[in-house]
């Protein structure tokens, strides 16, 4: 009989996203040019690290030990005083993680000792060496959706499938799982469903090697557009823009995404979705309210 280990906090902390469709804002963002004279700048060293060393046996070629080695080298890597080393050394360990979990390492451990060859006070340069426990390579057994309500899901699930580039038999990439939840959160944002989270869940067959993975989509409400304004353009400007969505449409966040981008040229430089479209939600009717704002900043906030 197989052994078959079910994990769901595991993978969601791996996976480490949030599935959901883009937060929205309800009130204005912060104007950019605002005063920030209390921010006191920290004093950071950089850090290089001038070699690395694998420790252990692992499943990477020569030629794959050399081109990680690169990559890690070629980081970009800084530290305060008050920072321990595992903060850079987990920083520029993740690309290595990533690689093998893309690979079906889903368990895979990599964790990296830093040695101290010159100390200056504005630099630190490290030998680094490597410890990778890869544990077993892993393929995609059976793949599920359910409902996370008593409710049937509103998407069929074949278009649900389509949003994970994988088939079951491949490799459990955590990668193409992570875009294949992103994606599923864009879909039901397109269609209203701005609250839609799917969560994974996972059982191991360690026998087979095999992750039969379940996405739980919490679908929550849809949201209808109850409001649309457009205030501190001038009137031809205004008159010049199409608004992708009107009121009554269910609400779209990557069209309006994409509606500031097709306009760049129209709209005050530095104009965004996230920085000049509160949107305000009525969760008891399900509707929400839009305002694109592009009124300047007042004086007593310019720096």
């Amino acid at each position: 009989m197989s052994c078959r280990m079910y994990f769901r906090l595991g993978i969601l902390a791996i996976l480490a996203i949030s599935c959901s469709s883009p937060l929205l804002f309800a009130q204005s963002q912060p104007c950019a040019n605002t005063d920030s004279s209390s921010n006191v700048p920290t004093q950071k060293t950089r850090i290089t690290i001038v070699g690395v060393e694998f420790q252990s046996e692992n499943p990477l070629s020569d030629a794959q030990k050399e081109e990680h080695a690169k990559l890690i080298q070629q980081q970009d890597l800084w530290t305060t005083t008050e920072q321990p080393d595992s903060s850079w050394v987990n920083q520029a360990l993740n690309s290595m993680r990533d690689a093998l979990r893309e690979r079906g390492y889903f368990r895979t451990n990599v964790e990296g000792t830093p040695y101290l060859v010159l100390a200056q006070p504005s630099e630190r340069r490290y030998v680094l060496a490597v410890t990778i426990e890869s544990g077993p390579q892993y393929r995609l057994g059976h793949l599920r959706f359910a409902s996370a309500s008593d409710s049937p899901l509103v998407l069929p699930e074949a278009l649900l499938r389509q949003q994970v580039q994988l088939q079951e038999g491949d490799l459990f990439d955590v990668t193409k799982i992570r875009g294949g939840l992103e994606a599923i959160g864009r879909l039901y944002g397109s269609k209203g469903y701005i609250d839609a989270t799917p969560e994974p869940e996972t059982t191991i067959d360690e026998k087979n090697s095999l992750i039969d993975l379940l996405i739980n989509v919490d679908e929550q409400k849809p949201y209808r557009i109850a409001k649309l304004e457009f205030v501190g353009l001038p009137t031809k400007t205004q008159s010049e823009l199409t608004p992708p969505q009107q009121i009554g449409d269910f609400f779209n966040p990557a069209l309006w995404r994409a509606f500031f981008k097709s306009n760049m040229t129209r709209l005050p430089p530095g104009s965004s979705l996230d920085r000049n479209m509160p949107v305000s939600r009525d969760t008891v009717n399900g509707t929400v309210d839009i305002m694109l704002d592009f009124r300047q900043c007042p004086k007593s906030e310019r720096g």
